[in-house]
């Protein structure tokens, strides 16, 4: 059965703006956002560096606003962890972490300007709590056995908090890259002891 067309969102994201930016779910509805802001006069300072994150974020290399470039980028980092390092290949494996540092926003030599720290942060928490969010409500990732088996609660949060410190630490550790990754490190870990109940517990490793 063919689902129907979902209705168009129409729900006023610019009321106490920029309040409900990160709620807006799409980041071609969030540059529509920012310009409708600009045009209409209530834009905020900040509003410059949101511009440029959600241009980097969602539309950088051909990106049509659909691609999380911050997800993106996680998920090629998880799954070259979980291939392992080779020695033959270490040199090409540290070149394609540069460019998802890059993507994340992390790259030592494509700096951001201080002024816009305090956005990129939110940009981070957004994505970590998208993210945190995603994984403890799908059914593929909280079972086993191609989804048949549920996993318990713990056993989930145990999953999620190995998986970000194998991204933002572990992995980056074996280039030498993990100072580099601690600002967003830093993110994902307050975020998820702030979402799931005794995270601190988990991220002991």
């Amino acid at each position: 059965m063919l689902l129907k067309n979902q209705k168009e969102d129409t729900t006023d994201y610019t009321k106490d703006w920029p309040a409900r930016y990160y709620d807006i779910p799409t980041g071609t509805l969030r540059r529509e956002h920012l310009k409708r802001a600009r045009s209409e006069g209530f834009a905020v300072p900040a509003d410059s560096y949101r511009e440029m994150l959600c241009e980097r974020r969602f539309f950088s290399e051909k990106k049509d606003g659909t691609v999380d470039g911050f997800f993106r980028a996680w998920t090629m980092i998880k799954a070259s962890a979980a291939a392992g390092v080779s020695f033959f290949q270490k040199k090409r494996q540290k070149k394609e972490l540069l460019t998802y540092m890059k993507d994340l926003c992390l790259s030592p030599d494509d700096l951001l300007p201080e002024s816009a720290d305090a956005v990129l942060i939110e940009e981070w928490q957004d994505f970590a709590r998208g993210l945190i969010s995603s994984c403890t409500g799908s059914k593929a990732y909280c079972s086993t056995l191609f989804g048949f088996v549920p996993i318990k609660d713990a056993k989930v949060a145990e999953k999620l908090a190995a998986e970000i410190l194998l991204v933002t630490r572990d992995y980056p550790a074996l280039f030498d890259l993990a100072d580099e990754f601690a600002p967003f490190r830093k993110v994902m870990i307050e975020t998820f002891c702030q979402m799931i109940e005794n995270g601190e517990t988990y991220l002991q490793a």
